[in-house]
């Protein structure tokens, strides 16, 4: 069952936990969701909409359910999904998924064999999913669209670290992880 926009009418944090486990769809492609971040659209340092008036106005102008893509250092698109709830808004960074379905066209895109490296950090999912600028804007929960979540209704044990990659509002522990998953981008110090 593809999930839809109340979903996302929460906060960052909640929304970034509650999305471990479930399903993204781009097309053929199809993944588990095991690690996300968090992004609060204020006092987070790290945020784009600390140092971006674009972001911001992306989060007023959008609604909850809003991919939110933009290019890293120049060289990899990032997925983010929009939250908007009465706890405040923000991003949802979509890190890591276990590939699932379209895996041949996931090693092709990604010229990569090894399933644990299909998707296993920002980048390489949204090469191995071929999510990019085009997808800015559009919805993750409006049907007819390319990519959208689905329930999986199986059982996740989640935890929680700080953010990778960055050095403001670093001591957050806003980086959400399925428990003990090989897929993940980085494990958690001491997981196994």
């Amino acid at each position: 069952m593809r999930i839809k926009s109340d979903f996302f009418q929460t906060d960052p944090v909640s929304a970034a936990r509650n999305l471990i486990g479930k399903r993204v769809v781009c097309q053929k492609c199809s993944g588990i969701i095991v690690e996300t971040e968090a992004y609060a659209d204020k006092g987070d340092e790290a945020a784009h909409t600390f140092t971006r008036p674009s972001a911001r106005e992306f989060v007023t102008k959008y609604d909850a359910g809003s991919a939110y893509v933009y290019l890293n250092y120049g060289m990899y698109w990032l997925a983010n999904v929009l939250t908007k709830g009465p706890k405040g808004n923000g991003f949802v960074l979509l890190r890591a998924l276990e590939p699932e379905n379209g895996i041949d066209l996931m090693r092709k895109r990604r010229n990569q064999k090894k399933m644990k490296d299909l998707c296993s950090g920002p980048g390489k999912l949204t090469i191995a999913m071929s999510i990019n600028g085009k997808d800015h804007g559009q919805s993750f929960t409006s049907t007819g669209n390319r990519f959208w979540f689905e329930e999986t209704h199986c059982e996740t044990k989640i935890v929680t670290d700080t953010r990778i990659g960055i050095t403001r509002s670093a001591h957050l522990l806003w980086r959400f992880l399925k428990k003990n998953n090989d897929f993940v981008s980085k494990k958690k110090g001491g997981q196994t």
